[in-house]
């Protein structure tokens, strides 16, 4: 039995309405549960669910794509700005010896596919000691930062190994991410594998492919 016929039939034109359960309980000043239960036996109040659940779907995909052209603007924007100043950058680092040797080290053993890890790949303990000190001083890398993995061969003893590059590249032993193996043995022995150095980050990989693309243009 209902005690407030008055709020009663004010929930159920707003019911009709569309109006969902919890706007109901605000506008009549009613708990959502007593809102509930006076329209829980109403026939066209579950079709209002139903519609609201639909209306709800539609709404939040449409705030999704809100979120995604938004996020991409921002992307765009921030790409420019990391484009631009790695242009000035350029201009004022290019004299100089240590800029133009470590950028040269990742022409000529960087990888330029992936664009969120710059990765430099070599058994060259200089190549890598170069790129990394270019990291610090220019990229402005925090070491810390800067990781390394091995590709070893069959019969590379691992220890050995990651303490031998990590004596002569100075990075310590736990900012070695895990290592890998391939069984195939190398024309040439190769006793402490492949050293692959890794700066995860989009921002700084997208600065030194400016750079390497102004150096092919007019070095």
């Amino acid at each position: 039995m209902v005690r407030n016929t008055e709020k009663y039939e004010q929930a159920v034109q707003l019911r009709k309405r569309g109006f969902t359960l919890q706007e109901i309980a605000k506008y009549c000043d009613i708990s959502k549960s007593t809102a509930s239960k006076w329209l829980k036996n109403e026939v066209f109040s579950a079709a209002v669910t139903v519609t609201n659940s639909k209306r709800a779907g539609v709404d939040n995909a449409k705030r999704l794509r809100l979120i995604a052209k938004s996020r991409s603007a921002e992307r765009k924007a921030r790409f420019k700005e990391t484009h631009t100043s790695a242009l000035v950058e350029f201009r004022n680092y290019q004299s100089n010896p240590e800029f133009r040797t470590g950028l040269m080290a990742y022409i000529a053993a960087g990888d330029v596919a992936d664009k969120n890890k710059a990765r430099l790949s070599s058994t060259s303990l200089f190549l890598h000691r170069t790129y990394i000190a270019f990291a610090q001083n220019f990229l402005g890398v925090e070491k810390s930062r800067i990781h390394i993995w091995l590709l070893l061969y069959k019969g590379v003893d691992e220890e050995t190994a990651m303490k031998h590059w990590s004596k002569r590249v100075k990075l310590p032993l736990g900012q070695f991410y895990k290592n890998q193996y391939v069984q195939n043995t190398p024309k040439q022995a190769l006793h402490f594998g492949v050293g692959n150095t890794i700066i995860g980050s989009t921002y700084h990989k997208q600065k030194l492919l400016t750079w390497v693309q102004q150096a092919q243009k007019q070095w």
